[in-house]
């Protein structure tokens, strides 16, 4: 379980614990920025909250390489339709909140360890509620995930058009097709998506 926080890691380990004694089940608490220990190819399951874990777009292939057998869990704090996507696509089995019961928890990892795939009912119902804008998912240009980096980073539009010799009004522009095309509705969005990514170092 790799968490921000100890309490909530070491409680869903115990519970996991209680609920697979049968089979020898143990774990260990990682911080979030424990990266190599996360590496270690003995794992069978992980539980990662992705919102506080770097480099998870270099990461997850990299374990997964190292044991392909392994299932990812993401269990995010404040999961969205975007968060989703992303975790997803680069190699996640399955996607809840934080707030799931124990006992539902404790359903998803069986599930995962078993080769299957779930998202909790209510970010799936998210992630398929709204239609996707024109240019929803397709990949950001240069200059798009250049400002959209910035602009995580917290520079305003000014800023932004100051470093890169544009006008503010193309600077939004740029900003707001990236935006678009990761399905972000605001900036505390795009810093979680951004430190997902690896952005903000």
């Amino acid at each position: 379980m790799a968490d921000q926080s100890p309490i909530f890691a070491s409680a869903v380990l115990d519970l996991a614990a209680s609920t697979f004694d049968d089979t020898g089940t143990h774990g260990d608490a990682l911080s979030a920025t424990d990266i190599e220990r996360l590496r270690d190819p003995d794992w069978d399951v992980l539980l990662i909250d992705p919102q506080f874990t770097p480099n998870l777009e270099e990461l997850v292939p990299q374990m997964l390489a190292a044991c392909p057998s392994l299932a990812l869990i993401a269990v995010a704090s404040q999961p969205t339709k975007e968060l989703v996507s992303f975790c997803m696509r680069i190699g996640f089995s399955s996607v809840v909140a934080k707030s799931i019961s124990g006992p539902a928890l404790m359903r998803v990892i069986r599930v995962t360890l078993a080769g299957g795939s779930l998202v909790d009912r209510g970010l799936s119902r998210s992630a398929e509620g709204e239609m996707p804008g024109p240019t929803e998912g397709k990949a950001l240009t240069e200059r798009e995930e250049y400002v959209l980096r910035l602009w995580a980073k917290g520079y305003s539009n000014s800023d932004i058009a100051d470093q890169i010799g544009l006008s503010r009004k193309t600077v939004d522009s740029h900003r707001a097709r990236g935006m678009n095309k990761l399905g972000l509705a605001d900036r505390p969005a795009l810093i979680r998506m951004a430190s997902a990514r690896g952005w903000l170092v």
